[in-house]
């Protein structure tokens, strides 16, 4: 690589080459016939926004279809050939039919999905399925013990959620899909390495059949639906689920050299894409919360000085501090993802880097999680690998106090400047100000994760009414539960073993409830 800086190379895994990257701001990794290219630090973050209009599909998406969910690689072709970028207005110099323009077509989709209306629709269908399947649990007032919180809470929080984007007809197709695919999950790492069917059969087998559900379901709903089977909302309908994906199935039908068996591939990942990371990282704000006894009553104060009743009021929840704290601080120390930019035409230059076009550039989270350079830990207090309820919180008059370190926190002077009631009650702030080139759990730029937005409210939502409904404890030894390395770049990670617990229905004693 010719460059204004010359990068080092590493050659070995990316995650023993990860090791060096605390000293490097970047290097290069040979991996086969693959060169690979690592950048880190929130300076040479900033500039890659400026790519937003040249930065085209990265090739690791055509991979995942591929290795991970079968699709054939006259189907993937489509991508590959699709030069036109994500941005409604294609490249100028791009020859790609509009018809063709997958990337962009799929990318604009799942932001009518997630965001506005559609947002609204998506989260009230979430909940309603949620807590309709919260109800089966037969949660009482006697302890009931489980071996593990995340195999207990994923089928609830699984099922709604494919409930809430396909609509209710995979489980009556087969009652044991979202079993299946939970126990598919952790063979992505194996499939994504090529393993081939002879050493992982389970997991062919597995996608297999979930791809035939997916294809029945597809049959059905061609079959069935009229234009009268949708909700008043306008998207709500019981064969397709969603407006989003009602008009998925026409743009896909009508790309080139794409058949059924195609699109159900492709929508088996649009599922796994959007239950992957958002509940385990659910899961792991009631693990925090409620292994410390101190801040389980701080957030119930918290839910009950806000006159929480119901997840219906989502804003209210979005608005308390501690909340949001705790959300952020789970996704800043249980996400590993790597973001993945690509230029088709031209060089991308950051600072005094060049990356010649046509190379994969990653942005690992990790490194700019845990950047002691930029994060608070009050000097030192609260590591950056130990959960810190408070650490995105700003509170009025406390200089060590707010996410980043040794700062004049523009959001503390401005809390402090406020009307004096605030400033006498001692109430923080959440703070996301500042942070766009440091945290990053969703990715960044254009390629951010469109479905961050449902997580937020998914996340925040299960903490919440677990919280207020439900007593729970939890039984692991471990003083600071681990994240296990299974899921490693793929998102959130999950705990390292079992994390055993009990639960029952909240039992409020007097001092609880101020008497």
């Amino acid at each position: 690589m010719v460059s204004q800086k010359e990068v080092p190379f590493y050659y070995r895994t990316p995650s023993g080459a990860q090791q060096a990257i605390g000293s490097q701001a970047a290097y290069g990794l040979k991996v086969l016939n693959q060169t690979l290219y690592f950048l880190h630090g929130p300076e040479h973050v900033a500039r890659i926004w400026k790519y937003k209009k040249t930065i085209t599909t990265p090739g690791v998406q055509t991979f995942v279809l591929v290795r991970v969910f079968g699709m054939s690689m006259s189907a993937v072709n489509m991508y590959n050939q699709d030069d036109s970028g994500i941005l409604p207005k294609p490249h100028p110099d791009s020859t790609v039919a509009s018809r063709n323009r997958i990337d962009y077509l799929t990318h604009a989709g799942f932001h009518k999905l997630l965001a506005g209306e559609g947002l609204s629709n998506l989260y009230r269908r979430w909940l309603a399925s949620f807590n309709n399947r919260l109800q089966t649990l037969s949660i009482g007032d006697e302890w009931i013990e489980s071996p593990d919180i995340m195999d207990f809470w994923m089928p609830p929080l699984t099922a709604s959620l494919n409930e809430a984007v396909a609509g209710p007809l995979l489980e009556c197709i087969n009652p044991n899909f979202t079993r299946d695919f939970l126990e598919f999950l952790p063979y992505v790492h194996g499939l994504m390495k090529g393993l081939p069917k002879w050493c992982i059969p389970r997991a062919f087998y597995l996608r297999e059949n979930l791809i035939r559900d997916v294809k029945q379901w597809h049959a059905i709903a061609r079959a069935r639906f009229k234009a009268s089977d949708v909700h008043e909302d306008g998207d709500t309908d019981p064969w397709w689920g969603s407006a989003c994906i009602r008009e998925r199935q026409k743009i896909l039908a009508a790309v080139d050299n794409w058949n059924y068996d195609i699109i159900a591939s492709s929508d088996f990942g649009l599922l796994w894409g959007a239950n992957i990371n958002v509940h385990s990282a659910a899961i792991w704000t009631i693990i925090e919360v409620f292994k410390d006894s101190s801040l389980l009553s701080r957030v119930r104060r918290e839910l009950e000085a806000a006159s929480f009743t119901s997840s219906k009021d989502i804003d209210k929840l979005l608005s308390l501090p501690l909340l949001q704290s705790v959300y952020a601080e789970v996704l800043r120390l249980r996400v590993e993802v790597q973001s993945v930019f690509y230029s088709e035409r031209e060089d991308i230059h950051i600072n005094e880097w060049r990356f010649p076009k046509k190379s994969l550039l990653l942005v690992p989270v990790r490194p700019a999680h845990m950047d002691s350079n930029f994060w608070n830990t009050r000097d030192g207090e609260h590591p950056l690998n130990q959960f810190w309820a408070d650490r995105f919180l700003a509170f009025p008059n406390d200089h060590l106090s707010g996410p980043q370190r040794n700062v004049d926190n523009e959001s503390i002077k401005t809390l402090g400047s406020q009307n004096q009631v605030i400033k006498n009650s001692g109430e923080p702030k959440f703070v996301s100000a500042g942070l766009a080139d440091s945290f990053m759990p969703y990715g960044i730029g254009e390629r951010a994760c469109p479905g961050r937005f449902l997580a937020r409210r998914e996340v925040v939502a299960f903490c919440a009414q677990i919280v207020r409904d439900y007593d729970v404890e939890i039984l692991s030894a471990e003083k600071h539960i681990r994240s296990s390395s299974t899921f490693y770049g793929l998102g959130t990670q999950r705990p390292l073993g079992n994390v055993p617990f009990r639960i029952r229905k909240r039992q409020c004693d007097k001092a609880e409830v101020g008497i």
